[in-house]
C-alpha cells in the first residue's frame, strides 16, 4: 500500500509541470510587405507593414536614403506609413524592421528593398506648352504639339489640343495621337461632338503616372464616324519628358483597341 501511494504522489508531482510558464521564442519578422518600385516625389506617404505578433514592438528605419516614418495606429504597430524623401537620379534604400516580443526578445533585422525612381514635383501649369517627339505604332511620324491645363474637368486633367487642319468635308481638327493614321483617312474631328479631337490625360501629381479613360473623342468627316481613347503613361519633371502608351477605339467594345502608338514627348524650353 505504502509503495501505491508514493507512486500517485509521484504522479501528481508530474501534473504540476504544466503550470510551468513556457519560455518565450525568439520573434522573427515575417511578411514583410508594401511597395517596392515608386517615384521619389518626398510628397507621398506609402504602407509598409510586418506579421503582428501580440504584445511585440516594432522598430522600423530607412537606410541608404532618407524617409519620414510614422505609426498612423499605435494598436497595430506593426504598420507604418513611409515618404521616401524626393530625389533627382534613381535610386535604391532598405526599410528594416525588428521586432522585440513582450519578454524583450529581439529578433534579427530584416529588410525590403525599394526603387526609388527620379522625380521631380510638377504642378499641372508646368504641363501647359509645346511639347515635340515621336509616335510609333500604328503610325510613325514625328511630333509637335500644345498641351493645356483643362478647365471643364474637376481635378489634375490636361488637354492634349488637336490642330486646326481643315478638309473638304466638313471636318476641322486634327488629332494629336495617330496623326498619320487619320491623315490616311482623310478624316478629321468636327465642332461640337465630344472633345472635338482632343486628347485628355488624367494626371497623377504624386505617382508620375497618366491615364486616359474612354472618353468620347469625338465624330469625324467624311463618313460621321466615332471615336473614343484609351490608355496610360508616365511622367518625369526631372528629363520633362512624357511617355504615353495610346489606344483609339471606334466602338464602345473596350476589350481591344482598334489602332495604338507609342509616343514620346519632350517640352520644349519656352
Amino acid at each position: 500500500m505504502l509503495v501505491l501511494l508514493m507512486g500517485v504522489g509521484f504522479v501528481a508531482c508530474k501534473k504540476d509541470k504544466k503550470d510551468d510558464k513556457p519560455k518565450d521564442i525568439i520573434p522573427v519578422v515575417l511578411d514583410f510587405r508594401g511597395p517596392q518600385d515608386v517615384a521619389a516625389s518626398g510628397l507621398e506617404f506609402l504602407e509598409y507593414k510586418v506579421a503582428y505578433r501580440a504584445g511585440s514592438k516594432y522598430k522600423f528605419w530607412a537606410v541608404g536614403w532618407p524617409a519620414d516614418i510614422t505609426v498612423p495606429d499605435t494598436n497595430y504597430p506593426n504598420r507604418v506609413m513611409v515618404r521616401w524623401h524626393q530625389a533627382s537620379v534613381d535610386t535604391a534604400a532598405w526599410l528594416v524592421c525588428i521586432e522585440t516580443s513582450s519578454t524583450g526578445h529581439e529578433s534579427q533585422p530584416d529588410s525590403l528593398r525599394v526603387i526609388l525612381r527620379k522625380f521631380c514635383p510638377w504642378s499641372l501649369q508646368d504641363f501647359a506648352g509645346i511639347w515635340k517627339g515621336e509616335e510609333f505604332g500604328d503610325s510613325d511620324t514625328t511630333l509637335s504639339l500644345v498641351i493645356e491645363v483643362d478647365t471643364l474637368h474637376s481635378g489634375n486633367v490636361l488637354r492634349v489640343k488637336a490642330a486646326r487642319h481643315p478638309n473638304d468635308s466638313g471636318g476641322i481638327y486634327e488629332p494629336p495621337f495617330l496623326k498619320k493614321v487619320f491623315d490616311a483617312w482623310g478624316e478629321r474631328f468636327v465642332e461640337g461632338q465630344g472633345n472635338e479631337g482632343d486628347v485628355l490625360l488624367y494626371v497623377n501629381l504624386l505617382r508620375g503616372k497618366i491615364i486616359i479613360e474612354n472618353d468620347y473623342q469625338g465624330m469625324t468627316l467624311p463618313g460621321r464616324n466615332h471615336y473614343w481613347t484609351g490608355g496610360e503613361g508616365t511622367w518625369c519633371g526631372c528629363t520633362d519628358s512624357l511617355r504615353i502608351c495610346y489606344e483609339l477605339y471606334w466602338s464602345t467594345d473596350f476589350s481591344k483597341p482598334n489602332k495604338t502608338c507609342t509616343v514620346l514627348l519632350k517640352k520644349e524650353v519656352e
